[in-house]
């Protein structure tokens, strides 16, 4: 058994790299949770990233065989608690000790093998795409924050599905000159790049809005070891929805926002100082 504990230490340590490297905002949120509620959100975003990076970052020409690997990996690992992809295994560990519902991590794959195809989406397709690539994730975070809880997971359900979708769709914004420049795609029904206004931006906004208000009212009812990283993330994606309202969407077209280093240093500080009584 030593030589299997060394592998998924190592394994762990991946996955938060990989969470580090990608992401300062959500490092930060996660570095405010328990010690074991952490190391299962880093496998979650260590595995949803690799899945990111085929379709957005190396773009094959076989995506799918490579997405499709991906998903025969996870599934293979889910049953037998064993991969030979780090990454991989770290996740499947993951799911099996959180009892996180496989149909999670299949809808999160169809969302992906989405992206390799569809260009334009319609109302439809929009939600489908959003409950798979961001929703299915909050409640794959909330599985662990609950502790595999099931009836506070369903209690919560609704609310971790909102700040998904939240996260989501302001990230559609700030992402808005990549994916239609340089992947061709349009996430918002019925829109394309030049006719995309400020009208259009600020029904996102007060739909991401709306997201948030549901979200916020169930932060308090997570447990103490995962409520002030959930917190966190949800302030700085407050934030950058109030940027994003500020912002012309002529310049949304141009480049991707952030939130100044400071304001996340602030927001933080705050947290943290709240979470310690």
């Amino acid at each position: 058994m030593r030589n299997i504990n060394i592998y998924n230490q190592l394994s762990a340590r991946f996955s938060k790299d990989i969470t580090e490297a990608y992401s300062s905002s959500f490092s930060a949120a996660a570095g405010l949770l328990g010690t074991k509620e952490k190391e299962a959100i880093y496998a979650i975003y260590g595995f949803v990233r690799i899945a990111d990076e085929i379709v957005d970052s190396w773009r094959p020409k076989d995506m799918k065989y490579y997405l499709d690997l991906l998903g025969m990996d996870i599934k293979k690992a889910t049953k037998s608690g064993f991969s030979t992809n780090p990454i991989v295994h770290n996740f499947a560990r993951t799911i099996r000790e959180y009892n996180i519902p496989f149909e999670l991590v299949d809808s999160f794959m169809r969302s992906m093998n989405m992206d390799i195809t569809k260009r334009t989406y319609s109302a439809k397709d929009y939600k489908i795409y959003i409950y798979g690539s961001a929703e299915v994730v909050g409640l794959m975070c909330l599985m662990v924050f609950v502790g595999g809880n099931k009836r506070k997971y369903n209690d919560l359900m609704p609310a971790a599905k909102a700040l998904g979708a939240a996260f989501q769709k302001i990230n559609f914004l700030r992402d808005f000159a990549a994916d239609s420049k340089h992947l061709g795609r349009m996430y918002f029904p019925g829109k394309d790049l030049k006719g995309f206004d400020e009208d259009d931006k600020l029904a996102v906004i007060n739909d991401i809005k709306n997201d948030l208000a549901t979200a916020k009212k169930a932060i308090k009812k997570l447990p103490k070891g995962s409520r002030y990283g959930v917190e966190l993330a949800y302030k700085n994606f407050l934030n950058l929805t109030k940027l994003s309202e500020s912002t012309p969407v002529g310049q949304l077209k141009k480049q991707r926002i952030s939130l100044a280093r400071s304001k996340k240093i602030r927001i933080y500080t705050w947290i943290r100082i709240k979470s310690s009584f």
